[in-house]
């Protein structure tokens, strides 16, 4: 059975992609990095959902530049196990994921982006 964490982080993820414009603040690499990327701060889904996704630094690798995202809990969340696990450390790290840098992408390199997103942040993810 998937842990809270895992389950968050798959409630997240579709979060994200039901938007347009929450998938465009990830892909077009925006924000500043320790602000929030989705959901947005407040908002019914961020307790609902537990989690969030951080804009992190700006990483190189093979010459190209990338986005990096964090996966980390929040301190409101309404699960009682999450909620216990971020006030230990709000600003833990349990996944990240690196997004490329591009001005544009055609509809099927955002999808391709979306999906290795997405498994880059379930791989990555350490409970």
């Amino acid at each position: 059975m998937p842990s809270k964490i895992k389950k968050s982080l798959e409630a997240l993820m579709a979060h994200i992609k039901q938007s347009k414009s929450r998938r465009t603040t990830i892909l077009q690499a925006r924000g500043e990095p320790g602000h929030r990327a989705a959901p947005a701060r407040g908002s019914n889904h961020d307790a609902k959902i537990g989690s969030r996704i951080d804009v992190g630094e700006i990483v190189r690798k093979d010459e190209k530049e990338f986005r990096r995202y964090k996966f980390q809990l929040n301190s409101n969340a309404q699960d009682s196990t999450l909620k216990k696990k971020a006030a230990q450390d709000s600003h833990k790290v349990y996944s990240t994921a690196d997004v490329e840098i591009k001005a544009s992408r055609t509809e099927e390199e955002e999808e391709q982006a979306m999906q290795d997103f997405e498994e880059q942040m379930s791989r990555n993810l350490r409970e």
